[in-house]
């Protein structure tokens, strides 16, 4: 079964176990107790380092006209859970993903799949370095973050969407704390946007701010106006 994900991925590991965890979901250890095995998400810290790296690297080389700000944005539209995720779709991931049963029966969340992608990408690292990650992950980066310097897609999305929803709505959006979940090392936060009491967009992160650029970005592609 991981020799097909591995056809995928363009690449034999040396150690079949470091894939395996990439593959563990949490869920999936609470479920199976006794077995001694760990879930993927000190391989998922390791991976989102290096996605980091990766795209802050190649931001920087392709695009020397964006100033810093610029750049920090276009890498935060570009590395966000939503992309990570079909990312993990285009992979076929779920379909590899050790998960517990109330996990599977939902399919796996967007954040499952990103992180899950994350755990991958440090798991072809620690096996066969940099460079492997790069020539897997540049070719799915670069084409989109072309897209999202040229339509300017990386302006703030609560910036935004203030400004249309004052000017089209007369309200200004406020925010609010849905839930805080999980360990404080691996933490997702859920926040909604609200036009008066009206919730415009939801989002989530790994931190507020995040998760507030995610819910804003919902309530704009909702209303339409992006």
């Amino acid at each position: 079964m991981h020799e097909q994900l591995e056809e995928i991925l363009g690449m034999h590991f040396q150690d079949p176990k470091l894939l395996n965890l990439a593959l563990t979901h949490r869920s999936y250890i609470y479920e199976t107790p006794g077995e001694g095995r760990s879930s993927n998400e000190r391989l998922e810290f390791l991976g989102d380092s290096i996605l980091a790296l990766i795209s802050a690297d190649f931001l920087y080389r392709t695009f020397p006209h964006l100033a810093e700000g610029e750049l920090t944005d276009v890498r935060a539209v570009l590395v966000r859970t939503e992309t990570l995720a079909t990312f993990a779709r285009e992979i076929n991931l779920i379909n590899f993903l050790l998960m517990g049963k109330g996990e599977q029966h939902t399919g796996g969340g967007q954040r499952v799949l990103a992180s899950a992608f994350e755990a991958i990408l440090g798991a072809m690292y620690l096996d066969q370095g940099l460079e492997v990650v790069q020539r897997f992950l540049l070719p799915r980066l670069e084409p989109l973050a072309h897209t999202i310097v040229d339509k300017k897609l990386f302006k703030d999305n609560k910036s935004l969407f203030q400004e249309l929803a004052q000017a089209r709505e007369g309200i200004t959006p406020s925010y609010r704390l849905v839930s805080q979940e999980g360990p404080s090392h691996n933490c997702e936060f859920t926040v909604e946007v609200l036009l008066g009491k009206e919730v415009a967009g939801r989002g989530q992160g790994r931190n507020k701010q995040t998760a507030e650029q995610e819910a804003a970005h919902a309530a704009l592609v909702k209303r339409g106006w992006i």
